[in-house]
This record gives structure tokens, C-alpha cells and sequence, in this order.
């Protein structure tokens, strides 16, 4: 329930995707990067909301072992948004649930593609 002085939260947009935190560190990750990056983050957070699936310099899905990942006991498909030059944000599409999930965000690339 919303109260006074809260934050009024956006109302759900039946045509565009439901984002959310895989896990502790991607939703520290997600913080981080908004605050350091707000625009980028929000353009981040526009593209991937509107379409997860959309093939770019910019979005694209990860390849190998990285490609797919578990989350909720399934496999998912691991896709990557280059927010900044160095700025990464790793994602898993659900698409039975119209969910993204963020597995990985920050304003570095992440250590994995080392």
C-alpha cells in the first residue's frame, strides 16, 4: 500500500517486461550502477524492459558457459546490455513468466569475462 510520502510506483505496463534481482549482489550491482550512471541505467532499464530479446551492439545474448543460467531450479537464457563503456548488465529472460531477472550489474566489466 502506498502512504504519504512514499514513493508512487509506477503502474504495471501489461506490454513490457517485469524486471527483478536474481540474487543479493546483482540488486547491490543495480544500486551502484544507478547511482553512478543514472542516465545510463535508465536507458538500460527502458530497452531491456521494452524488448529483452532485441540483438544490438549494445544487447545481445552471452555465449558459452555463460549463455544460460539457473534460476528457480530452470535454465535460462543469459543475455548481456552494455550500459557504459565498461558498464555491464547480465540478464536471464523467462519468457513463461514475462520476467527478467538481473544476475549480474555494475559499471565494470564483470569478473567471469576475464
Amino acid at each position: 500500500m502506498t502512504r504519504r510520502g512514499d514513493r508512487v510506483p509506477r503502474p504495471a505496463d501489461p506490454d513490457k517486461w517485469d524486471l527483478y534481482a536474481a540474487d543479493n549482489n546483482a540488486g547491490r550491482g543495480w544500486d551502484g550502477l544507478c547511482r553512478s550512471h543514472p542516465a545510463a541505467a535508465r536507458a538500460a532499464f527502458d530497452a531491456i524492459q521494452r524488448d529483452p530479446h532485441h540483438h544490438s551492439q549494445r544487447q545481445h545474448p552471452l555465449k558459452g558457459s555463460l549463455g544460460t543460467r539457473v534460476i528457480g531450479g530452470r535454465p535460462l537464457p543469459q543475455w548481456q546490455y552494455e550500459a557504459t563503456g565498461g558498464g555491464r548488465i547480465w540478464y536471464c529472460i523467462d519468457d513463461e513468466r514475462r520476467r527478467v531477472w538481473i544476475t549480474y550489474a555494475g559499471a565494470a566489466h564483470p569478473k567471469a569475462t576475464e
